[in-house]
């Protein structure tokens, strides 16, 4: 298991040049917001509350530019996290990790 996996602060590997290219590509000084922007960290996905969570991770791999698009292996770690979760049994949890095997079979 690398360090990342381990670290509650880590992007699930996105590295910050995707997220100034996204910004470079999308305009920093956009008064716009770009849906897809934010790519959750590993505690974010661990503990937020499941509606606050399920509007980010909808967003980034949905919506994201295409600088954040999530690859394949960043959503199975997104989704061991939330079967980690002590609500994983709820339903909209999952949901969340229904949503993460749909975007894998693409």
């Amino acid at each position: 298991m690398t360090h990342m996996a381990t670290d509650d602060d880590d992007r699930f590997g996105m590295p910050q040049s995707a997220f100034e290219a996204a910004l470079d590509s999308h305009g920093r000084n956009n008064p716009v917001y770009r849906v897809g922007m934010y790519v959750p960290t590993r505690g974010e996905v661990a503990a937020l509350p499941v509606d606050d969570l399920r509007v980010i991770l909808i967003d980034w791999m949905w919506e994201s530019p295409s600088e954040l698009i999530p690859n394949n292996h960043q959503i199975s770690e997104v989704r061991s996290v939330l079967a980690k979760r002590p609500d994983a049994n709820d339903p909209r949890i999952v949901g969340l990790i229904a949503e993460c095997d749909s975007y894998l079979e693409i």
